[in-house]
């Protein structure tokens, strides 16, 4: 008989997470690619260069014009001298207009609307519409550079680098420029900023509501007080982080606001003259909850306001009509829903033109009169364009002169597209591939080519209804290559490798298949069988890693981004797999195993539409409901005929499905969500801890008395007492945190300097986390040491406390309602260890899916606009990379981990059971597997960034999370 090889279950978790994780790292390769930037440097274009521009054979051609066949060069308004930019951060566009509402956040920012109504020739206000991602970081480089966001880019706000193509300051260095606030703009424009003119302050103290903002204020006087100034930019941070910390609906808002309104309001009435321009903007929005970072109206409307002594813009009936016309076309091309915009923020959208963030940088560039940066996608806003000396009545000068300046606009966004499709050799850039975009440019160029050589158009020439009808048409087919220019590279930016995807789909199925081979109990192989297969993988490994020819067949978006290294990876993964597969089962797997494997597929086949990825949390709901049905039938199946027996069966399902819809009335609504959810979410908590306080301490007493009873029955006074003070003290801390933030709102400690007060602030906020880490870990650490040293005895009650050890670290990075949630989930696992044996399977499934209840309830939902980045500070004054990193992903993940800690305490309640841990990573795996192949399918899809994209990602978070679980858990079931 043949030695046979029998694999250890701790290297066959090792290997299938390293399967696994190979898998997504090529997948990813090929699929999350950044658009490459170009360094090259803006410059300025003359107004009719190259006029007209032909496209003959799709080739770009020009064809000489002698200049007596040119348009007039009509000059424009001479640039401003000095420009004061204040970037009110997190300003959301209804905190700047008048409302009927008395929230705190309404009419207490009231200056420019006034501004706007007394000197509409001097001022204009418009919606500031954001590009998603909405962090910080994102939109300072957009509004410079007026390129757009990539997908990958939104997590470097953390840990902000330094751009690396054009930008606006670039152009305007050589003024003698002050900055004053978020040091984000330092890291982003290094090069830009003299020291000794910089006074930045640290970004990430979101507690802190006043120290930037008060920081500013006692140097922005003094500097626009002097001589030595051209550019000034101010970055205020208060109202950001009061939304934060507060959210909007605050007092701590009002007065944040109110100090916003009276500098706006200084600045220009002492400030601002004929040759000052004041811009004054938001760099996005802020959620319901105070929060940003996703795709919500709340959080994309923001404010832009200009404003000079100088004329501005052209107010009569005809100016304003064409710039309404302008706008509208926009506003349809880019996809701006101006009803919905007016239903969720409370005031009449259609009543204030829509720019895109990504206008901002022509625009600028065009009033400052500098280039505009070689990058920039943008449109230059139309309101703002005037000749030198406007006057009204000249129409045909004036349009003539906006023509001009959207022709020279229009020449840099083309000049961008050709060095980009010469430097890239990207087949989306091709001169083929945009001819459907620059035939519009084209079109405009024939257009006025026939206006001047049919009527002779000149600067002095008398206007008619057929001249400017022609040139409003060229203006806006101008305007439509520039804006399906925006459109089209907001589609197809980032060039797939469709080859890297492919294989990355091919690992991630074929470790899925070993998997589900593995999860029989004890397979087994021959040596033999092991050795044919180990050397025919490594023929095959050498062949790979010598074949230089292998980087010679790759094709356009196949293979490009595969190195040799990968090659051999590939190799090596897949020959794992064959070696997988050479083991054969002993005995096969059970009916519930393919019950709930094949319950798990239909539920990930779900993942593959958009409305099922937008609703996941109902869907989640509706299977635990349907696997709590069959729990109930196993309970019964099992139970003996005695009523006792039977009623317990159905007792606790029932108790469960109870529960299941109790924390169902609790999440954080999706943008695509709305209007038809109504989660009752953390921002509608009220409390006044003042006038309340005989409530507060009942609640506190019956929440920790059912803790303690929970702990020491569940624990059986067994796991030692000082771990059981750890736990009890723990959870006294995060109730404090708890009631504390629900009652924060009507304390106001930011608007109170009594020291008392502040002195509460910080221990609530700093100290109290702090000691709630620490008495974890030595909690955490005694019980591992006991567990270790004793013979490894004991494992249900290792796994019961380490549960209860975790909790109260996993609810102090909540919100309050969250943190509620994650303090009572042992109550909830305690329900599915009461099933019978044969419902094992069926339990472990439930906890899996409850993982998923958890995360939704909780307050998380998988997009931008969810990420709990004010967890990062909780126990921290100051932002920490590595240790806001840690936080957050805890607070993401928190009801994974306690459901991961659920399998450990089903699975030590069950020793012979250990084989079940291969669910644990199959659950995860086929969502996965299934993801990956809808992204490939749908990567041109409208919405795979906003939807399938960011759950894919989530998705990989979960599925090496689950490895990591199963390995440690593995160590510990054994």
């Amino acid at each position: 008989m043949q030695p046979t090889f029998r694999p250890s279950k701790s290297l066959t978790f090792i290997l299938l997470a390293f399967l696994q994780i190979f898998g997504v790292y090529i997948f990813l390769k090929g699929f999350l690619l950044t658009r490459q930037t170009l360094d090259i440097r803006g410059r300025a274009y003359e107004p009719w260069q190259d006029f007209p521009l032909q496209h003959h054979h799709h080739h770009y051609q020009t064809q000489g014009t002698s200049p007596a066949t040119l348009p007039p060069i009509i000059t424009s308004k001479k640039p401003y001298r000095r420009t004061i930019i204040v970037l009110v951060d997190a300003l959301r566009f209804d905190f700047a207009v008048n409302a009927t509402s008395t929230a705190h956040y309404l009419n207490q920012f009231p200056i420019m609307q006034q501004i706007t109504t007394t000197r509409p020739d001097s001022s204009l206000l418009f919606q500031f519409r954001a590009d998603p991602p909405t962090t910080t970081m994102q939109r300072i480089k957009g509004l410079m550079t007026g390129s757009l966001p990539t997908f990958i880019d939104a997590g470097s706000n953390f840990a902000s680098s330094a751009v690396a193509e054009d930008h606006l300051l670039r152009h305007i260095q050589n003024k003698t420029m002050y900055f004053l606030g978020d040091d984000t703009w330092v890291s982003l424009f290094p090069e830009s900023f003299v020291s000794e003119r910089t006074f930045d302050s640290d970004s990430f103290k979101m507690l802190d509501l006043d120290s930037v903002d008060n920081a500013i204020l006692s140097r922005l006087w003094d500097v626009v007080d002097g001589d030595d100034w051209e550019v000034t930019i101010a970055h205020f941070l208060g109202v950001d982080h009061c939304g934060h910390t507060f959210g909007p609906a605050d007092p701590n808002m009002e007065r944040k606001l109110n100090q916003m309104n009276s500098v706006v309001e200084r600045l220009i009435s002492d400030y601002v003259d004929q040759d000052t321009l004041l811009v004054v903007m938001g760099d996005h929005g802020m959620s319901v909850e105070g929060d940003h970072g996703g795709e919500s109206i709340e959080e994309l409307i923001s404010t832009l306001f200009m404003y000079s002594r100088r004329q501005l813009t052209l107010t009569s009936d005809y100016y304003q009509a064409l710039y309404r016309r302008i706008h509208h076309a926009r506003a349809l091309k880019l996809g701006y829903d101006i009803p919905v915009i007016s239903q969720r923020l409370g005031y009449d959208a259609a009543a204030y033109p829509i720019v895109a963030q990504i206008h901002l940088a022509p625009t600028l560039a065009y009033l400052l009169g500098t280039p505009i940066p070689f990058g920039s996608l943008g449109a230059i806003i139309p309101d703002v364009i005037l000749p030198e000396h406007p006057d009204a009545s000249q129409k045909m000068r004036n349009v003539l002169h906006m023509a001009q300046e959207f022709r020279a606009n229009a020449l840099q966004v083309k000049n961008y597209l050709d060095q980009y499709s010469r430097q890239t050799q990207q087949l989306d850039f091709s001169p083929d591939r945009l001819e459907f975009i620059t035939h519009h440019l084209y079109a405009a160029e024939d257009m006025m080519a026939q206006i001047i050589k049919d009527h002779n158009v000149s600067a002095s020439s008398t206007a008619n209804d057929v001249h400017l009808q022609q040139l409003e048409e060229a203006i806006l087919e101008y305007d439509t290559f520039l804006i399906g220019t925006i459109k089209y590279c907001e589609g197809i930016w980032a060039q797939f490798d469709t080859g890297c995807m492919f294989i990355g789909i091919v690992l991630l199925g074929l470790s899925t298949l070993a998997s589900l081979w593995l999860m029989h109990p004890e397979p087994i192989a021959s040596y033999k069988r092991l050795s044919l297969t180990g050397v025919s993988a490594a023929v095959t490994i050498f062949a790979a890693s010598n074949a230089r020819f292998l980087p010679e067949v790759a094709v356009r978006g196949w293979f490009e981004k595969t190195g040799q290294g990968d090659w051999v990876g590939i190799c090596v993964a897949v020959a794992v797999c064959c070696m997988a597969f050479a083991l054969r089962p002993q005995s096969p797997a059970s009916f519930d195993w393919y019950v709930v494997l094949i319950a798990q597929t239909v539920q990930a086949c779900t993942l593959g539409s958009n409305s099922f990825v937008v609703w996941e949390d109902r869907g989640t709901r509706f299977v635990l409901a349907t696997l709590t049905l069959l729990w109930t039938a196993r309970n019964l199946q099992a139970a003996s005929p005695t009523k006792t027996e039977r009623s317990l069966a159905v007792l606790y399902p029932t108790l469960f499905l109870i529960v299941l819809r109790a924390t169902s009335i609790v999440g954080q609504c999706r943008e695509e969500q709305f209007p038809h959810c109504d989660y009752f979410h953390s921002g509608m908590l009220e409390f006044n801890l003042e006038n309340n306080t005989g409530y507060l301490t009942i609640a506190f007493v019956v929440v920790l008395y059912g803790m303690t009873i929970l702990s020491t029955t569940t624990l059986n006074h067994t796991a030692g007492l000082t771990v059981g003070a750890c736990y009890i003290v723990s959870c006294i801390m995060v109730l404090f945190r708890i009631f504390y933030e629900i009652g924060a709102k009507s304390l106001a400690i930011e608007n109170s300097k009594s020291e008392t007060a502040l002195m509460v602030h910080h221990v609530l906020d700093i100290y109290m986390p702090r000691l709630v880490y620490g008495l974890v870990f030595v909690g955490n650490n005694m019980t591992l040491a006991d567990w270790y040293f004793n013979s490894r005895s004991r494992p249900a009650v290792l796994s019961w406390t380490l549960m209860f050890l975790w909790t109260p670290v996993l609810a102090i990075v909540q919100r309050p309602l969250g943190a509620a949630l994650v303090l009572i989930s042992p109550w909830i696992i305690k329900l599915l260890t009461t099933g019978k044996p044969n419902s094992l399977l069926i339990r472990l499934t439930m906890l899996h899916f409850l993982g998923h209840h958890l995360f939704f309830a909780t307050g998380h939902q998988a997009a931008f606009t969810s990420l709990p980045w004010k967890a990062a500070f909780v126990g921290f004054d100051e932002m920490n990379y590595y240790g806001g990193m840690v936080l957050v992903t805890i607070a993401t993940v928190a009801g994974y981990v306690i459901t991961w800690l659920g399998w450990l305490v089903l699975l030590s309640e069950n020793p012979n059971q250990s084989q079940s841990l291969h669910l644990l990573v199959l659950l995860q795996s086929i969502p996965t597997f299934l993801s990956a192949i809808f992204i490939f399918v749908l990567k041109r899809h409208l919405m795979t960034w906003k939807i399938f994209a960011p759950r894919f990602l989530f998705q990989i978070l979960l599925q090496i999370g689950s490895h990591v679980a199963a390995i440690i858990l593995e160590k510990i079931v054994a």
